[in-house]
Protein backbone atom coordinates (compact mmCIF):
# COMPACT_ATOMS: atom_id res chain seq x y z
CA UNK A 1 0.00 0.00 0.00
CA UNK A 2 1.40 3.37 -0.91
CA UNK A 3 1.20 6.09 1.47
CA UNK A 4 1.11 9.68 1.23
CA UNK A 5 3.68 11.83 2.85
CA UNK A 6 2.39 13.29 6.25
CA UNK A 7 1.00 16.86 6.54
CA UNK A 8 3.42 19.48 7.77
CA UNK A 9 3.04 22.88 9.01
CA UNK A 10 1.81 25.21 5.82
CA UNK A 11 -0.06 22.52 4.03
CA UNK A 12 -3.00 23.29 2.44
CA UNK A 13 -6.37 21.18 3.74
CA UNK A 14 -9.28 21.07 1.48
CA UNK A 15 -12.30 21.25 3.19
CA UNK A 16 -15.85 20.00 1.40
CA UNK A 17 -19.19 18.62 2.00
CA UNK A 18 -19.23 15.42 0.50
CA UNK A 19 -22.39 14.36 2.56
CA UNK A 20 -25.04 16.32 4.96
CA UNK A 21 -25.00 20.14 5.81
CA UNK A 22 -23.35 20.91 8.65
CA UNK A 23 -23.59 23.56 11.69
CA UNK A 24 -21.77 26.80 10.78
CA UNK A 25 -20.43 27.49 14.31
CA UNK A 26 -19.02 23.72 14.18
CA UNK A 27 -17.38 24.09 10.57
CA UNK A 28 -15.57 27.68 12.08
CA UNK A 29 -14.72 25.76 14.74
CA UNK A 30 -13.03 23.23 12.69
CA UNK A 31 -11.56 26.02 10.44
CA UNK A 32 -10.31 27.03 13.68
CA UNK A 33 -8.55 24.35 14.97
CA UNK A 34 -6.92 23.48 11.55
CA UNK A 35 -5.19 26.90 11.16
CA UNK A 36 -4.06 26.53 15.40
CA UNK A 37 -2.53 23.19 14.04
CA UNK A 38 -0.37 25.03 11.23
CA UNK A 39 -3.09 24.10 8.25
CA UNK A 40 -3.74 26.29 5.44
CA UNK A 41 -7.86 25.36 4.98
CA UNK A 42 -9.09 26.00 1.62
CA UNK A 43 -12.85 26.02 0.55
CA UNK A 44 -15.62 27.59 -1.74
CA UNK A 45 -19.06 29.10 -0.57
CA UNK A 46 -20.86 25.65 -1.78
CA UNK A 47 -19.20 24.29 1.15
CA UNK A 48 -22.37 25.78 2.65
CA UNK A 49 -24.91 24.62 0.30
CA UNK A 50 -28.17 22.94 1.13
CA UNK A 51 -30.59 20.77 -0.79
CA UNK A 52 -33.33 19.00 1.31
CA UNK A 53 -30.85 16.48 3.95
CA UNK A 54 -27.87 16.91 1.32
CA UNK A 55 -25.27 19.61 1.01
CA UNK A 56 -25.87 20.35 -2.48
CA UNK A 57 -26.36 18.63 -5.08
CA UNK A 58 -23.90 15.71 -6.52
CA UNK A 59 -22.60 17.21 -9.02
CA UNK A 60 -22.32 21.28 -6.98
CA UNK A 61 -20.00 18.38 -4.36
CA UNK A 62 -18.27 16.84 -7.06
CA UNK A 63 -17.31 20.53 -8.62
CA UNK A 64 -16.18 21.47 -5.70
CA UNK A 65 -14.18 18.57 -4.84
CA UNK A 66 -12.08 19.09 -7.61
CA UNK A 67 -11.97 22.98 -7.51
CA UNK A 68 -10.46 23.07 -4.26
CA UNK A 69 -8.59 19.60 -4.02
Amino acid sequence: MLKPRALRSGDRVAVIAPASPFDRDEFDDGIAELTQLGFEPVFDDTVFARRAYLAGDAAGRAESFLRVA
